[in-house]
């Protein structure tokens, strides 16, 4: 097939169709007009599209610098500890880390710091106390991660939590199982690898799992098992499980005291409520000398009053004072 087209060509297709008009002046107008609007129609899209383009390399370029961001800060924190409170008491062997190979010596007076982990062995306990005052205490052989300023990882063992008096911060308890957490209130946790217990000594204390959301009051006890089943009990707040929690405690300093402050404070640790029968204030003018730190605590109470001219029932979780 013959694709060139010659002059003789072009006279044929001439001769056939005719010459070709030229157009007039104002077609020649719109159409240069028509040319010029899709033109710059074309230009503006594809500026349009540069722009768009140019905003999502922004936006991603933004995203990734903010991850990095979070990435430094997270690094930031984690190398840069915060204090979360003070060793009160020590007993026994107690052991602090931070990364569970290197185990060191946990003493009184030490700062504790978020990143940390605590494990106490065979008879022995702690106390300490956090930023808003409120105090923690563990049990023989337990072992617990302190993430942060407010969230504490019980891996196993039993952590007691006196908030009772303090104007306290929320205290997340992290378990296996599901979060704890306490509204104003003395408890205690613990956790082994079949099961959660929870008793509440006085307050509020919220449970949040995959098996069961629940809010446990005073005197009950709560017990939740691998497989999501639960049941609650009845605890008194005198009952003899809480025994080991004074263990943990350093030992009341009865020298210089008065007979009321030393009542308020055997109360609180026994879980009992005072009936002080119109004789607090006389209790206050009563000043106490001597140590007897050796003594248990009913040993102690008899030794007490035998120095004074008081005496004391108690009956059914409640500590009466008689003239």
């Amino acid at each position: 097939m013959n694709t060139q087209l010659n002059n003789q060509n072009i006279e044929e297709l001439i001769s056939t169709f005719g010459k070709r008009e030229a157009p007039d002046e104002l077609m020649m107008k719109k159409a240069q007009v028509n040319v010029k609007a899709h033109w710059q129609a074309s230009v503006h899209k594809q500026k349009t599209q540069r722009k768009r383009l140019s905003m999502m390399r922004m936006a991603a370029s933004f995203v990734a610098l903010t991850a990095v961001l979070l990435l430094v800060k997270g690094n930031f924190m984690q190398s840069n500890p915060v204090n979360i409170g003070e060793v009160l008491f020590a007993q026994g062997t107690v052991s602090v880390s931070t990364n569970q190979l290197d185990w060191q010596p946990l003493g009184t007076q030490t700062t504790l710091q978020t990143g940390q982990w605590i494990k106490t062995t065979d008879a022995s306990f702690v106390n300490f106390a956090l930023s808003d005052q409120s105090q923690i205490r563990l049990n023989a052989n337990t072992v617990l991660h302190l993430d942060s300023i407010n969230q504490i990882n019980l891996l196993k063992g039993e952590i007691y939590h006196d908030a009772d008096t303090q104007k306290s911060n929320p205290l997340l308890i992290k378990t296996q199982f599901g979060m704890v957490e306490h509204i104003g209130t003395r408890y205690a946790v613990s956790v082994n690898d079949k099961e959660l217990v929870i008793k509440v000594r006085n307050g509020l204390v919220k449970l949040a799992s995959d098996a069961v959301e629940t809010t446990l009051s005073k005197g009950e006890l709560l017990e939740l098992n691998q497989q999501g089943q639960f049941q609650k009990t009845q605890i008194t707040a005198y009952d003899t499980q809480w025994n080991w929690t004074k263990k943990a405690l350093k030992p009341f300093v009865l020298n210089h005291k008065n007979l009321a402050d030393f009542v308020t404070n055997y109360a609180h640790e026994n879980g009992l409520e005072i009936n002080w029968n119109r004789q607090e204030y006389k209790a206050r003018q009563v000043e106490l000398v001597g140590d007897f730190a050796q003594l248990s605590d009913k040993q102690l109470l008899k030794t007490v009053f035998l120095s004074t001219k008081f005496d004391f029932t108690i009956n059914k979780g409640i500590l009466t004072i008689n003239p």
